[in-house]
């Protein structure tokens, strides 16, 4: 039997002899089985030996092939159609099947066959043929219809140098000012599946639209498209922030990658360009109490978007009529919160009745915002105290003096303390402490301080103070029960641990120290040591209870609501109340 060489080239032929007999594919060439053909000699065959029978089948071109996934074969497949003389044969139908799955190839319309018809030299080129998306080496099979004469054509897809990944390489979780150029432009790497740098694939970056923050590429536009370098990296144009602030989102896709990455950005306000006062503008409180409303104010920028961070100073005349932050005097100075708003701590009056302006302002900022705020004197019936006078403490520092007690200023350079919960007296009546709920004392007048609970482990908050007859120590108590004792102060005992109905809200010290009561907010009183138990205003309090005192001589004590009523047990009378309407009492003591 004799084979000839199979062609490299599209339409070169091969030719040789096949006898009209059943055949066997062998390699590249359909040849027949039984008796040898005769010698050829070199070239075409003579025309006497053409016999126009089918004879065989062989391929001319277009194996061995290798194409980028999703690209076309450079060659198209060729196969020549022989008679038995070795002659071409034109006008034979020659079917091209491509595998129908795994790596494979189609022919336009996403076909995976075609039948194409020999022309006048037996050859049948097959249409375009596209690799698909799945990596790995395959056969197309060219075969003549209704006959056994078949040759295959070798070809492999491969994705060396398919975009298989995008990835962010520069550029992400910037931020810059409404209007302004973000300091770097936007980079991504394209990588095939074999980890490799694809060059020339177009990657488009574009700018995810929202009814808010946003930005534009130099130029205009919020799509562009740009080409990956040698190294895989395309690089985006230069982006300028649009005029809201907020965030937004970048995408960059590549065809061919499974999914596109995201750029996060973000847009920030301007500078300071107004600021704008809250409801509170217009108000009035008693002497002493807080104003109902907050102090607030709103920054913005040019472009009307909230200054987040910027630095407002809150300031209330230093004299006259006037009032103190809590915990900080006259002046404080808030930080804008996200959206742009500063709120003040609670604002109390002080002393003086009057009107008087409220400023808040921002460094380098011409306008200023400003509250309009009156002291009232409170009425005749509210600043009358009781025999024996006392002094009541509220919530943010300050102290209310009824009667003939004393008032007593903070020492110089040291701020009001807030979350106040609790106040004790010295025994000359010169001084007093108050007491927060971390556990930190602090003294006033002639008082001292003999020790802090607010660096302990405290398992719950501390919500009174009781000083030992000496002034030279005192008990604090937690709303769970416990107490604490520092100076000369001896422990008696607690409620720790104990299923209390009512948490505890005050503390006082039985006379000559031996012991003290502990009263919960509902009225409940509990005693220890030499403290004698002369009731419970549970069944009376008017309000949730804040603060205990017991009487001078020991024989009685007042238990004393939230909202200034006072209630006797033992020979302690009934006080009335001491405050205006709407005060909310901490802590009391005798003056």
């Amino acid at each position: 039997m004799v084979q000839r060489a199979q062609p490299t080239s599209p339409k070169r032929r091969a030719h040789f002899f096949v006898a009209a007999l059943p055949v066997v594919v062998l390699g590249a060439v359909a040849t027949l089985a039984g008796s040898a053909p005769p010698a050829l000699a070199a070239g075409s065959p003579p025309s006497s030996a053409c016999t126009g029978t089918l004879g065989g089948l062989l391929v001319s071109g277009g194996s061995g092939q290798a194409a980028r996934a999703g690209t076309a074969f450079a060659d198209p497949l060729a196969a020549e159609v022989v008679d038995t003389g070795g002659c071409p044969l034109a006008n034979v139908d020659v079917e091209f099947v491509a595998p129908t799955s795994g790596a494979s190839a189609t022919f336009p319309g996403s076909a995976t066959t075609a039948t194409v018809a020999s022309g006048s030299d037996g050859v049948t080129d097959a249409p375009s043929l596209t690799a698909n998306d799945v990596s790995g080496s395959y056969s197309v099979l060219a075969e003549v219809a209704s006959t056994s004469y078949q040759v295959s054509f070798e070809l492999t897809n491969t994705t060396s140098g398919v975009a298989a990944t995008v990835g962010v390489s520069s550029g992400n979780n910037q931020s810059g000012q409404v209007g302004e150029q973000f300091s770097l432009p936007l980079a991504v790497k394209v990588l095939d599946s074999y980890g490799a740098p694809v060059g020339d694939a177009n990657v488009n970056f574009n700018i995810v639209p929202t009814n808010g923050a946003g930005a534009s590429f130099v130029g205009g536009g919020t799509t562009v498209t740009d080409p990956t370098d040698q190294t895989g990296t395309a690089t985006s144009p230069s982006l300028v922030a649009g005029t809201t602030a907020g965030t937004f989102t970048v995408q960059a896709n590549v065809s061919g990658a499974s999914k596109p990455v995201t750029f996060t950005l973000t847009d920030l306000a301007s500078a300071p360009y107004a600021i704008t006062p809250g409801a509170g503008t217009s108000q009035e409180a008693q002497l002493g109490m807080d104003f109902a409303v907050p102090l607030a104010v709103t920054v913005t920028d040019s472009n009307g978007n909230p200054v987040a961070g910027a630095q407002v100073t809150f300031s209330a005349p230093s004299g006259g009529a006037s009032g103190v932050f809590a915990g900080h005097g006259t002046t404080i100075t808030v930080v804008a919160s996200s959206k742009g708003v500063a709120v003040a701590p609670k604002f109390s009056a002080n002393e003086v009745a009057g009107g008087y302006v409220v400023t808040a302002r921002v460094a380098g900022l011409a306008s200023v915002a400003t509250f309009a705020l009156v002291d009232t004197a409170r009425t005749e019936a509210d600043t009358v105290g009781p025999a024996g006078s006392y002094w009541l403490a509220t919530g943010n520092g300050q102290v209310l003096p009824s009667g003939a007690a004393a008032q007593y200023a903070a020492p110089a350079g040291r701020a009001l303390p807030s979350h106040v919960v609790g106040m004790a007296a010295t025994p000359d009546g010169h001084g007093y402490w108050l007491v927060t709920k971390s556990g930190q004392p602090y003294p006033f007048g002639d008082a001292r301080s003999y020790g802090s609970a607010a660096n302990s482990d405290l398992a719950a908050p501390i919500v009174g103070l009781a000083a030992t007859p000496d002034g030279r120590g005192y008990w604090l108590a937690t709303s769970s029960g416990s107490v604490y004792a520092f100076g000369d102060a001896h422990y008696y005992g607690s409620e720790r641990g104990s299923d209390l109905v009512s948490p505890i809200v005050g503390i006082a010290v039985a006379p000559g120290g031996r012991g003290y009561w502990l009263v919960a907010k509902d009225g409940g009183v509990l005693s220890f040591g030499q403290a004698t138990y002369y009731g419970s205003a549970d069944r009376f309090a008017p309000s949730p209870v804040v603060a205990f005192m017991p009487a001078p001589d020991g024989g009685g004590y007042w238990v004393v609501s939230a909202n200034g009523a006072v209630t006797g047990f033992g020979d302690a009378g009934s006080q009335g109340p001491a405050v205006a309407k709407g005060t909310v009492v901490a802590g009391a003591a005798f003056g």
